[in-house]
């Protein structure tokens, strides 16, 4: 083959991978522009109603010592991660995954498209194991596998290693905004779900490195 031929032939390969997402799919710009780094559009933290909260959990709250809290030894749950203010998020989104990325403390979370089941044997971590699907443009997240903790600073609204979290993104391209509504499904500690929605903006800066020290309770939290 010659010389002219080949060059044709590469430079018509470079073309259809430029057109057509390396992942085989047509490009979704309502799920593709929802990769990016996103942080809250108010000031503040999530509180959600917590009134149906169940004796157990009440005993967990009424019993909560911060000096033993795993956030003095630099580890933040799911819960907390998701309610406190000041730090980015970063979300790509891929064919099989969707990563995301906190800033604060280094937190990564991984949901993976490409199940349906739960692994029997995954161990509980302190922010579970995620598996999402599409619904047109929204992507919805289900966790399980969590270790207990909190869904706000100082000991309050507790959560067991039963919970199941569920996060719906939805991306409004005409405004610029990423809606996240989450809900925690905790029979023992609430007689209902717990909810709340945070909506987020782009931010203007990247992901920062995270300083933590231990035995700190973190600064900036509240802002």
């Amino acid at each position: 083959m010659g010389t002219r031929a080949f060059n044709h032939g590469f430079v018509s390969l470079l073309a259809l991978l430029v057109v057509v997402p390396l992942y085989g799919q047509e490009p979704r710009p309502g799920r593709d522009e929802m990769t990016g780094v996103w942080i809250r559009a108010s000031s503040g933290v999530d509180r959600p109603d917590i009134s149906h909260i169940t004796a157990a959990a009440q005993a967990v709250m009424d019993a909560y010592d911060q000096a033993t809290d795993n956030i003095l030894r630099c580890l933040i749950d799911w819960g907390r991660v998701n309610t406190v203010s000041s730090f980015p998020m970063e979300v790509i989104v891929s064919e099989n995954q969707v990563t995301i990325l906190y800033e604060y403390n280094h937190t990564v979370r991984r949901v993976f498209l490409d199940q349906t089941e739960f692994p029997a044997d995954y161990p509980p971590s302190l922010v579970g194991y995620s598996i999402g699907h599409w619904e047109d443009d929204t992507l919805v997240v289900e966790t399980r596998s969590l270790l207990p903790g909190w869904i706000n600073m100082e000991g309050v609204a507790p959560y067991t290693d039963a919970a199941v979290a569920t996060e719906r993104f939805t991306l409004d391209r005409e405004q610029q905004t990423l809606t996240v509504e989450r809900s925690v499904v905790d029979p023992e500690y609430y007689s209902g779900p717990v909810t709340w929605t945070t909506e987020y903006m782009p931010a203007q800066f990247p992901i920062y490195p995270y300083d933590c020290t231990v035995g700190s309770y973190g600064s900036g939290l509240e802002d």
